[in-house]
């Protein structure tokens, strides 16, 4: 090899080095940075991120004409096969991290269902809902038929003891999901990254579409969606009474390495009063429980 293309070869192998340095750089990032600014809970699940909610979206499906809407506003919105022809590159081979990677379950008490990308939620899961006739932020929410009454009841007490709980998400059809999945990630890819580390990015702080609570029709989400939300009075009678009516804390702080979800004080996820009151009596995650099961 002459002088001169042992040069080239030099340069060459340079360039390659730093390229790969700062595709790690950008994977690592995922550990210091969760969903808008949240800490990241770790990898869980071996699969390699998909087209953003494409692989969901062929085992679950939602006719808009099937249920209500979404609770929860969206200020843009894409359909599910515009998010389904916006692939992760196969070079990235970034791990799937965050909402729906931690630990699924299917068994035969619909209390207890958590759906992952694994077993994401199918169209006959989708439950009957009703609106709820609580207060709110002004818009409609839905909720699981069979469970309603527990909330009413909660929410009434609530309210007994001078508190002041709204619902601002409850039931979240498909479309919404992913219309509000498929958004926040643009906007991390508008900001340089990658589409699969965006998703894993979102995925700290929103569900994948096909892995939600909200998607079950059990879950609500009170007041704000702000850590302070674990400072005020609510959020303290919340804590010490919701299993009584078979909600739990959805997410706790301690738990986000196996929910793989950030803190969210502001959550709740109906389960049962009998499954209710030992989880939050015993201070672990669903996740956790349904794997004794």
């Amino acid at each position: 090899m002459n002088q001169a293309n042992s040069s080239f070869f030099k340069k060459s192998l340079l360039k390659r080095t730093v390229a790969l340095l700062m595709v790690g750089a950008m994977g690592g990032a995922l550990t210091a940075c969760g969903g808008d600014g949240a800490a990241s809970s770790g990898t869980s699940s071996t699969l390699p991120v998909s087209s953003s909610p494409s692989s969901l979206l062929e085992s679950s499906s939602l006719p808009s004409s099937q249920a209500p809407q979404s609770s929860a506003p969206s200020s843009s919105k894409a359909s599910s096969s515009q998010a389904s022809s916006s692939k992760a590159s196969s070079s990235d081979e970034v791990v799937a991290t965050g909402a729906g990677t931690g630990i699924g379950y299917k068994g035969s008490d619909w209390r207890l269902r958590v759906p992952n990308i694994e077993n994401p939620l199918v169209e006959s899961e989708i439950p009957d809902v009703v609106q709820i006739d609580q207060p709110t932020d002004g818009r409609k929410h839905y909720f699981d038929a069979r469970a309603i009454d527990n909330l009413n009841a909660m929410m009434d007490d609530a309210a007994a003891a001078g508190l002041n709980l709204f619902i601002i998400s409850s039931f979240r059809t498909l479309d919404y999901q992913t219309n509000l999945f498929e958004r926040r990630v643009k906007e991390r890819m508008a900001q340089g990254y990658s589409r699969a580390v965006a998703e894993n990015i979102v995925a700290e702080g929103t569900a994948r579409p096909g892995t939600s609570d909200h998607q079950l029709g059990l879950a609500v989400d009170f007041n704000t969606i702000e850590d302070g939300f674990e400072k005020t009075a609510e959020y303290k009678w919340l804590i010490k009474h919701c299993a009584e009516y078979g909600f739990i804390l959805r997410f706790p702080a301690d738990k986000e390495d196996i929910t793989k979800v950030m803190y969210e004080p502001w959550h709740y996820r109906f389960v049962g009063v009998e499954h209710a009151k030992e989880i939050m009596s015993r201070g672990i995650c669903l996740e956790e429980y349904v794997s004794e099961l």
